[in-house]
């Protein structure tokens, strides 16, 4: 019969995929009957739009870099090109000239923080939100206190604008597989 009982479940449906996603489960609940006892698991949610790391070009070493790339010498092209050769040939060599450049380029590493829906717009708006609310306090007028509300009202606008286009968009996009 093995080790467990047959009422134990575990987590055996949980495939690969699903795995890293199971942030915890506990079986507190009250037992439904017999010795059948409800998990409770709970999902840590995926993000689906995470964006991939990027090279950061402002940090290359370029000074170790060029000589190495002067050094850099493209095989020879293949005697009978056939498309399939060529295109092999050509992979090669664009392949070990990426691999050289992303040797010495530090990549980003996004933020699990990042919001997907966030615009070049909001940005501005942002910036402008705090200046607006710094100067009210610092002069205190009546206008300035109205801009600095309007810029307040029109940054938090923007921003539920924002979230909602992108959930809308995510919504029109999503499969039952992709939730």
């Amino acid at each position: 019969m093995g080790k467990a009982r047959p009422s134990l479940i575990d987590l055996a449906f949980a495939n690969p995929h699903l795995l890293p996603l199971v942030k915890s489960w506990e079986a507190s609940l009250p037992s439904t009957g017999s010795d059948h006892i409800p998990i409770t698991i709970t999902l840590a949610t995926p993000s689906l739009n995470q964006k991939p790391p990027r090279p950061r070009w402002a940090d290359t070493d370029w000074e170790t870099l060029d000589p190495i790339i002067k050094g850099f010498k493209v095989p020879a092209a293949p005697s009978c090109p056939t498309p399939p050769k060529l295109d092999e040939w050509m992979s090669e060599s664009l392949n070990r000239l990426v691999a050289l450049l992303k040797g010495h380029t530090p990549l980003s590493r996004p933020s699990h923080y990042s919001k997907p829906w966030w615009t070049p717009h909001l940005t501005v708006l942002r910036r402008e939100y705090p200046k607006a609310a710094r100067a009210a306090r610092k002069h205190d007028t009546h206008h300035m206190r109205e801009v600095a509300g309007s810029s307040k009202a029109g940054y938090f606008k923007a921003i539920k604008a924002a979230k909602n286009k992108h959930w809308s968009s995510f919504l029109l996009t999503a499969t039952p597989q992709s939730l």
